[in-house]
């Protein structure tokens, strides 16, 4: 079952069922997994906690370009202005970083994308 609900003002993703907490999937940057919960970090500087593991928002929000590139991080593809070689590290929007595992690294969404992001960078 989505949690994704759509309305003619934007694509809405339902985080916390319990509380009725819906946030604007435009305005997510990346969500980092921290132990059992997750922090959504969002345009404007904001953070959201939610007791939820990763998991339960990857399958919800991989349609809309968001990509695992690590055990601890869903970024937006949308918002990566930049990646780090050296460090395997993207940089998003608000100076956010995200490191790209070794093994989802090499996955064809992840190399696409840096394809596109250094033709543009």
């Amino acid at each position: 079952m989505s949690n994704v609900i759509s309305r003619r003002n934007g694509d809405l993703l339902l985080v916390d069922s319990k509380r009725k907490i819906l946030l604007f999937i435009d305005k997510i940057i990346m969500l980092e997994g921290v132990v059992n919960y997750t922090i959504f970090h969002l345009k404007g500087g904001k953070k959201r906690l939610f007791a939820h593991t990763l998991h339960t928002y990857e399958d919800d929000l991989s349609p809309f370009g968001f990509l695992r590139v690590h055990r601890g991080f869903i970024i937006n593809s949308a918002c990566v202005h930049d990646f780090k070689m050296e460090e395997r590290t993207l940089i998003l929007e608000n100076n956010l970083e995200a490191a790209v595992s070794r093994r989802r690294g090499s996955g064809l969404a992840i190399k696409e994308l840096l394809k596109t992001k250094k033709k543009i960078v």
